[in-house]
């Protein structure tokens, strides 16, 4: 009876086992498939930039940035695939011996179906079973008995028909799998074809660049005035925001209200979870100080990041909050401040301002639309965030506070 237990006890484990680990597998699986669809999609928006930039009769250093960052989505793409494929791989291996174990355990099953069937047959007469049953010491043990027998004969059918439908459904999904990892590698072979294309584009840009920079005066004087134009752009926006500190500080200490406190804390718990400034575009300029990507001897200093997107694009407030600043910066566009509490939020480049001082602003709200660049072809918003509450009041890194997408 013991053996018995033990066995029903030893089904049982191992079937929490297997649908753990299906469900284990499942997630990763699923978090991969969504990583890839995203990475798609990014690939995507900067194929639609690129096409634009390319019909500029201006070759930039913008466009260079965006063939960029496609290599590096394409990159991180094939990456994402080899995971799916490596986690496809030990869905298979962890299937087989799943397979392995059922069949043990079916072969040992039809043994002691053996064993019943002989024993049946040398006791087929219905009297040897009354004889069993007479022969008991109490009626309640001559019940036991009876199901016994029973029951003993049911879950031994039941478990044989478990099992091989078990077997049969990680069989038939092994083959699933087989045919999805043949899938995958056609589709890197597909994507690997694809990154050395954009490689040969940027190789392309790359000779470009190196005309440009054959004429080092001229390359100096641009990049000279792209520096002095973000230093004009952070200047004034500092400028700004130190105007709003002054209004509200008292004894060097700056304060929040009550309102200003909510709103803060409202801010912050969405850390992560903001909307982009734009509703399409990739960002090419990151927070910091940074190497030039394509002059290393050169460093910028970034308070904020920028978003290539579709020329003349709209931009929207990436929070509920108020309008405390609405300025021009003569050849750099105009700019918007909203305030959430101990934060504001940057928007710059903007050809179009649709909102003013004190307006109530909703999240996602249209404030603007945006200059195009220096190709004519895109647009690029400049966007930042500040924390001025606090002992060390400036700019943080906006990548942190918006959602990834």
């Amino acid at each position: 009876m013991k053996s018995k237990i033990f066995t029903y006890f030893f089904l049982l484990v191992c079937s929490i086992s297997i649908s753990s680990v299906s469900f284990g597998q499942k997630s990763r699986t699923q978090l991969l498939k969504a990583k890839e669809e995203r990475l798609k999609k990014q690939l995507a928006e900067t194929q639609e930039l690129l096409s634009a930039t390319k019909k500029s009769q201006n070759t930039t250093l913008s466009e260079l940035r965006i063939i960029n960052k496609q290599i590096a989505y394409k990159e991180e793409l094939l990456m994402n695939m080899n995971s799916q494929i490596k986690e496809t791989t030990l869905q298979i291996k962890q299937n087989k011996e799943q397979i392995e174990s059922l069949t043990s355990d079916l072969e040992r099953l039809k043994q002691e179906f053996i064993k019943m069937i002989r024993f049946a047959y040398k006791n087929r007469k219905k009297e040897h079973n009354a004889m069993y049953l007479f022969s008991s010491d109490s009626y309640s043990q001559a019940y036991r008995r009876m199901k016994y027998i029973e029951q003993y004969t049911k879950n031994r059918q039941k478990k044989v028909i478990e099992i091989k439908q078990k077997q049969e459904d990680l069989v038939k999904k092994n083959v699933e799998l087989e045919a999805n990892i043949l899938s995958k590698q056609e589709l890197i072979a597909s994507f690997d074809k694809e990154k050395k294309k954009f490689l040969e584009v940027k190789k392309d840009q790359q000779e470009i660049l190196n005309k440009i920079k054959a004429n080092k005066q001229s390359l100096q004087q641009k990049l000279d005035k792209q520096k002095a134009e973000q230093e004009k752009i952070a200047a004034a926006i500092r400028r700004e925001i130190e105007k709003e500190m002054a209004k509200s500080r008292k004894n060097n200490s700056f304060k929040l209200s009550p309102e200003a406190k909510l709103a803060s804390s409202s801010f912050e718990k969405n850390k992560g979870k903001l909307p982009w400034p734009v509703s399409r575009g990739t960002i090419t300029k990151r927070f910091g100080r940074q190497r030039h990507s394509q002059v290393s001897t050169t460093y910028i200093q970034n308070n904020g990041i920028d978003i290539s997107t579709l020329k003349g694009a709209s931009v929207r407030a990436v929070f509920e909050g108020t309008v405390t600043s609405v300025f021009n910066i003569a050849g750099s566009g105009q700019m918007v401040i909203i305030s959430h509490g101990g934060y504001r939020t940057v928007y710059a480049n903007l050809k179009n301002v649709t909102v003013k001082n004190g307006q109530k602003i909703k999240t996602k709200q249209i404030i603007g639309t945006l200059l195009p660049d220096a190709s004519g072809a895109i647009s690029e918003v400049h966007f930042e965030i500040w924390k001025i509450s606090g002992s060390r009041p400036g700019p943080i890194n906006p990548s942190a506070w918006l959602y990834r997408r």
